[in-house]
C-alpha cells in the first residue's frame, strides 16, 4: 500500500496538516500536548513500557486532585456568597469556578467511561468499587452495569456505532435532527436543545432514576446514604447555599450543555455504509481527532499577542468545558479503547500514519469546524466529509494493545 494511503484526512474546514508539529519548536510541550489535545510521537517500547506503568496509584491522585478542587471551589462560593470579595470580581470567580467545577465532573465521567472498558484497572470489582464511591455516586451518574450496556456493549460495537441501534444516535434522533434537514433548524437545535426547559427536565429525571431507581438495591443505598452524609455536614458548616451554587447549577444545566456539545461532535451520525465493504473501514470514518489551535506565528509582538489571545479565548475554554481530558482522542479510543487515558494522546500520534484496518486517521481543528463538518453531512448530502473511501489496509496498526472483543471486532 501506498504511504501516501495512510496519511491523515482532513475536512476542509480549519488548518490541515500536521499542525502539531508547529508547537515543537516551542517550550513546555506538555502544556501544547494539553491545549491542542494532540500528543507527541513516542518509540514503541518507550510508550509501552509508560502504558504498563500506570494503574491504581495515578488513578488516586487524580481522583484526590478532583475531590481537593471540588472542594476547594465550594469553599470560594461559601467566600463569595460572605461578601469577600467585590461584587464583579465575585461574578468573574463564580464563573470561572463553574467552568472549573463543569471540567472535573466531566473528568470524572471520562474517568468513569475508561474503568468500564478497562483501561485503568483491570481488576473489574475493583474498578467497580472506586467507580461507586468516588465517581458515579457524587457525580450523579449511571450505575456500572446501565452505562456497560448501553455504551461498552452497544454504542462501542462495530456493528452498531452510528445506526439506527445506537442509543447514542437514537438521543441525537430523538432532539430533531435528521439526514436532510434545513439548515437554520440545525443551527437552532444545536444551539438551543440544551436549555430547552423540556430538554433539561427530561435529564435532571433520567439522572434520578439512574441514581436512585435502577441500580441495584444496595447501590441505592449506599447513593442514599452518601448524600444523606454530605447534605448534613454541608448543613452543619452552614455550606449548602455555596454547594448548590458551585455544585448544583453546574451539575444541573452546565454539565448537561457541555455533554450535549461534546457528544453531538463525536461521530458522523446517520452515516450510511455501502454494501459489499468491510465493518472496520466504515468504523474508521465515524469518529475524527478534535483538535484546537492555529500556526505559531513566526515573529512580531503583534503576531504572538494576537495568537496567545486566541489560545486563551478560544482553545483554553473548549478543552476545559467541551473536550476535557482524553477527548479530542475519541477516535483512537475507538479504535483501542483498553489504552489509558492518561497516554491516548501520545499513542495516538504514534501510530497515525501507520497501515490499519481502520483506515487512515481523521483530524478536525477547530470546534466550529466540527459542526460545520456535520452540518455539511446532515444538511447539505456531503456523505464522506473527509474525502472518498479508499481501501483499507490488510495489516493491524500495531501490536501494544489489540482491540477487546467488547468492541465487536
Amino acid at each position: 500500500m501506498n504511504q501516501h494511503d495512510n496519511a491523515t484526512h482532513y475536512c476542509q474546514y480549519g488548518p490541515q496538516g500536521n499542525l502539531r508539529a508547529a508547537y515543537s519548536r516551542l517550550p513546555l510541550q506538555p502544556l501544547w500536548t494539553w491545549l491542542t489535545g494532540k500528543g507527541l510521537v513516542q518509540p514503541s517500547e518507550t510508550l509501552k513500557a509508560k502504558m504498563d506503568k500506570t494503574g491504581e496509584r495515578f488513578l488516586l491522585v487524580h481522583l484526590l486532585f478532583t475531590w481537593a478542587v471540588m472542594i476547594g471551589l465550594v469553599l470560594l462560593g461559601k467566600a463569595v456568597l460572605q461578601g469577600a470579595f467585590h461584587p464583579l470580581l465575585s461574578v468573574l470567580l463564580v464563573i470561572g469556578a463553574w467552568v472549573l467545577m463543569v471540567n472535573r465532573l466531566r473528568s470524572m465521567q471520562a474517568t468513569f467511561h475508561y474503568l468500564t472498558h478497562g483501561a485503568v484497572l483491570k481488576d473489574k470489582a475493583r474498578a467497580q468499587r472506586y467507580a461507586r464511591f468516588f465517581l458515579t455516586t457524587p457525580l450523579l451518574y449511571q450505575d456500572w452495569d446501565t452505562y456497560n450496556q448501553s455504551h461498552v456493549r452497544e454504542h462501542h460495537n462495530i456493528h452498531v456505532l452510528c445506526t439506527d441501534i445506537d442509543p447514542d444516535q437514537r438521543f441525537i434522533q430523538a432532539q430533531g435532527f435528521y439526514p436532510g434537514m434545513p439548515e437554520l433548524a440545525y443551527w437552532w437545535r444545536v444551539i438551543c436543545t440544551p436549555f430547552r426547559p423540556t430538554y433539561l427536565l427530561r435529564q435532571w429525571r433520567t439522572t434520578l432514576n439512574d441514581c436512585f431507581v435502577r441500580p441495584p438495591r444496595d447501590e441505592v443505598r449506599f447513593r442514599l446514604v452518601f448524600w444523606a452524609v454530605l447534605l448534613v455536614l454541608l448543613w452543619a458548616t452552614d455550606s449548602l447555599m455555596a454547594f448548590a451554587l458551585i455544585y448544583g447549577i453546574p451539575r444541573a444545566v452546565l454539565f448537561e450543555h457541555s455533554m450535549w456539545l461534546q457528544l453531538f461532535t463525536e461521530h458522523l451520525w446517520f452515516y450510511q455504509r455501502e454494501d459489499g465493504r468491510a465493518d472496520k473501514p466504515h468504523y474508521g470514518r465515524l469518529t475524527w481527532g478534535r483538535f484546537q489551535g492555529r500556526m505559531p506565528p513566526s515573529g512580531g509582538v503583534a503576531a504572538w499577542t494576537s495568537w496567545v489571545l486566541k489560545a486563551l479565548l478560544l482553545d483554553v475554554p473548549v478543552r476545559l468545558y467541551v473536550y476535557p481530558q482524553d477527548l479530542p482522542n475519541h477516535d483512537a479510543h475507538h479504535r483501542r479503547p483498553n489504552v489509558h487515558y492518561r497516554h491516548i494522546a501520545n499513542y495516538r500520534a504514534s501510530i497515525e500514519g501507520q497501515p490499519s484496518s481502520y483506515g487512515p486517521f481523521l483530524e478536525v481543528w477547530g470546534f466550529m469546524s466540527g459542526l460545520y463538518l456535520i452540518r455539511d453531512h446532515m444538511c447539505r448530502g456531503v456523505r464522506e466529509p473527509f474525502g472518498p473511501l479508499h481501501n483499507a489496509a490488510i495489516q493491524p496498526q500495531d501490536m501494544l494493545y489489540p482491540t477487546p472483543s467488547s468492541q465487536g471486532a
